[in-house]
């Protein structure tokens, strides 16, 4: 058997070692999840949600909230690209809060603007 860091890190060892970290040593965690365009993002946050919600004991109405948030938030910012058809604008902040029993009880979702402007059309060439 591999040692964890010598193979490619999944998305449920590191939402698990994530919050297994919160709810042992009582320290707040961070998940970045970057990568090119296509390459799965909105799927990897939407599975650690709710890795974190199933690991609360509790399917909360605020995890549904944000994972439903999402595609509406992302409607507003996407745009085709030569690359992607449907290529996110922006970067997104998700916040999870937990109580005491680390049982979910509050979220936030902000979006933060990548690029404030964009070509739409080529110039003609003399």
């Amino acid at each position: 058997m591999k040692s964890r860091a010598k193979i490619a890190p999944h998305v449920y060892a590191l939402a698990d070692s994530s919050f297994k970290s919160l709810s042992q040593d009582g320290k707040n965690q961070s998940v970045i999840i970057s990568g090119e365009s296509g390459a799965g993002k909105t799927e990897a946050t939407k599975l650690v949600l709710q890795y974190m919600a199933e690991m609360s004991g509790q399917s909360s109405a605020i995890e549904q909230q944000l994972l439903q948030a999402n595609p509406i938030i992302e409607a507003f910012g996407n745009a085709k690209t030569v690359r992607n058809n449907n290529s996110s604008r922006f970067g997104k902040w998700i916040e999870i809060m937990f109580d005491s029993k680390f049982h979910i009880h509050g979220g936030r979702l902000d979006n933060y603007l990548l690029e404030k402007s964009r070509i739409v059309e080529q110039g003609s060439f003399m």
